[in-house]
């Protein structure tokens, strides 16, 4: 079988919610198999293999790792089990693509790497945004100038959580909050677009039950260089970024969004107003499509854990800045 026409077969840890989003990527792709699906009840277990067509269905996670035709797993775990499975996996020899955050601190992020080097796997945290061409389009025209030099990234990411009875969203011990499940993504971006590291945050939020459910940032950094955030669980659903430069403005709406979505970006400079448009893609579906094609090719994955472990970095200060009430200089 020639490498194109070779497949990564893949397990996946858990019945989680977003797996209606992940998974019908995951089948959509051409060098892919979804083989088995795990829960650690084992109805939810069955009930998901038969709704995404998956051969097997296991009552527990180490049962998924133990079967040595799965190459490939995917990890939706609540937060704070990202670390725990995530070296399991890798100890399994298993690759492993995880849902963001994929660990709460840098340091944990560390331990994944050395989990992933020693067991000669590769680890990619889940940020499939970073997929769609909209963000590589975005790119390339900062690199060609477009807008002048960058000088401030604004963004906002929220939508109104689901009240009323138990939600994990809200629950502390498992990772719960807005800055990890949304915040990390305007934090993501902010770094990669300005292309360095910000020199100190600042945090303000709104908590509940111990989580912040409305945040606001700022990231210095340095040389003019600013990101200005907000992230929140509890308002209207709102996704987008613009970068703003000392010769005009790029701005990309929806970027967080449903598979197959229109998307744009919207560039002004002294020439007027430019939409470039994009075809509608599955970015989850490009996102498993690039890292099945790392293992199978035995190259380095599009992102390696090295900005994981800077992206916690900045987030766990974040959340430092909000409980102590002032900035931090990282």
């Amino acid at each position: 079988m020639s490498q194109q026409e070779a497949k990564v077969r893949w397990g996946v840890l858990g019945a989680a919610r977003i797996n209606r989003r992940l998974i019908p990527g995951l089948k959509q792709s051409n060098n892919t198999e979804l083989v088995a699906i795990a829960s650690r009840d084992r109805d939810k277990a069955h009930q998901a293999a038969a709704q995404w067509g998956a051969e097997l269905a296991y009552d527990s996670y180490e049962a998924l790792l133990n079967d040595r035709r799965i190459q490939a797993v995917y990890i939706p775990l609540p937060n704070a089990l990202h670390v725990e499975w995530v070296i399991k996996a890798a100890q399994a020899g298993k690759h492993v693509l995880c849902e963001k955050p994929l660990a709460l601190t840098p340091e944990a992020v560390t331990k994944v790497m050395e989990a992933a080097v020693a067991n000669k796997v590769q680890v990619m945290e889940a940020f499939m945004y970073r997929f769609h061409p909209q963000q590589g389009r975005v790119r390339e025209l900062l690199a060609e100038g477009a807008i002048g030099e960058a000088r401030v990234v604004r963004g906002s990411f929220a939508f109104p959580m689901v009240t009323g009875n138990y939600n994990i969203r809200l629950d502390q011990t498992l990772g719960g909050g807005a800055l990890w499940d949304v915040g990390c993504y305007g934090v993501n971006v902010a770094r990669w677009m300005l292309g360095s590291e910000p020199i100190s945050v600042y945090a303000e939020a709104t908590l509940e039950q111990g989580v912040d459910i409305s945040t606001a940032v700022i990231l210095d950094f340095g040389e003019q260089r600013r990101a200005l955030m907000d992230f929140g669980l509890n308002y209207g659903r709102r996704s987008f970024y613009e970068i703003i430069g000392t010769a005009g403005t790029l701005s990309v709406e929806n970027m967080w969004q449903e598979p197959d979505g229109e998307a744009y970006v919207y560039l002004r400079n002294e020439k007027g107003l430019t939409t470039i448009p994009f075809a509608p893609v599955n970015h989850f579906k490009l996102e498993v499509e690039a890292f099945s094609q790392a293992i199978l090719a035995g190259q380095p994955i599009p992102y390696p854990l090295s900005d994981s472990v800077e992206n916690a970095r900045v987030c766990s200060a974040l959340l430092q800045s909000i409980h102590e009430g002032r900035k931090i200089v990282l």
